[in-house]
């Protein structure tokens, strides 16, 4: 009976010192993940090496009729570009000599309303005269090189509908506001559009749907969706 006693008094001992702690709160919680602070840092980002705007534009108006030996790097050296405010001073004077050929395109008479050279949208007559960096003979398209060297797609995020590309830049052009999102959707032929408006100008698209007239003759991939991820179809 005494070494029962023992064996109880012991218990009741060890039990002071295995149930006890020196937390104000009884068993609060441990931590065992290490505070934001000892987190490792962001990698850091390298070289810019391509960047998205508006599509085509470094395509079609970039040294687009020279050499592929020029082409090539003229292309890396547009994509790598980082200075924004200073796009249009780096590229008008190359943008406005392509815009000069591409304005030509709706020459001939097959294209319906297209007229050859002075259409296109914000084509100016009147500009004349500058140098090199503003286009020199090419003057007249300064205007609207100067408009897509500011290469950012817009989009107007207080409106509730989406259906057509480059739909800010032409309310902002025609003065009458827009009344969809703009941006780019997988489904826009946005290289009809891009023709439409750089041969016809705003006599490119039929109203009021704004459905582009003129293009390459490549129909949209029907595989793509506007609204469920992945967006895309597989691979053509």
């Amino acid at each position: 009976m005494k070494k029962m006693t023992h064996l109880f008094a012991l218990a009741a001992a060890l039990s002071l010192f295995a149930c006890g702690d020196d937390r104000k709160v009884a068993d609060a919680a441990m931590h065992d993940v290490a505070p934001d602070s000892a987190a490792p840092p962001a990698p850091a980002l390298g070289a810019q090496i391509d960047r998205m705007g508006r599509p085509a534009i470094n395509t079609a108006l970039n040294h687009t009729f020279d050499t592929t030996a020029a082409k090539g790097p003229a292309k890396d050296l547009y994509n790598h570009d980082t200075a924004v405010a200073g796009w249009p001073a780096a590229w008008v004077s190359e943008f406005v000599k392509n815009l000069a050929i591409i304005d030509g395109l709706d020459a001939s008479t097959a294209v319906t309303g297209g007229t050859g050279c002075g259409n296109q949208i914000e084509y100016n007559a009147n500009l004349t005269g500058g140098g090199t960096a503003m286009g020199g003979a090419n003057n007249s398209y300064k205007t609207l090189a100067g408009l897509l060297a500011n290469d950012q797609l817009y989009l107007d995020t207080a409106k509730v509908t989406c259906t057509h590309y480059l739909a800010v830049e032409f309310g902002a052009v025609t003065q009458t506001g827009n009344s969809t999102c703009g941006g780019r959707a997988p489904s826009y032929d946005v290289i009809d559009v891009s023709y439409s408006a750089l041969a016809l100008g705003i006599s490119g698209f039929t109203q009021p749907d704004l459905a582009p007239k003129f293009g390459d003759g490549v129909a949209v991939h029907s595989d793509t969706s506007d609204t469920g991820f992945p967006f895309l179809g597989n691979p053509h």
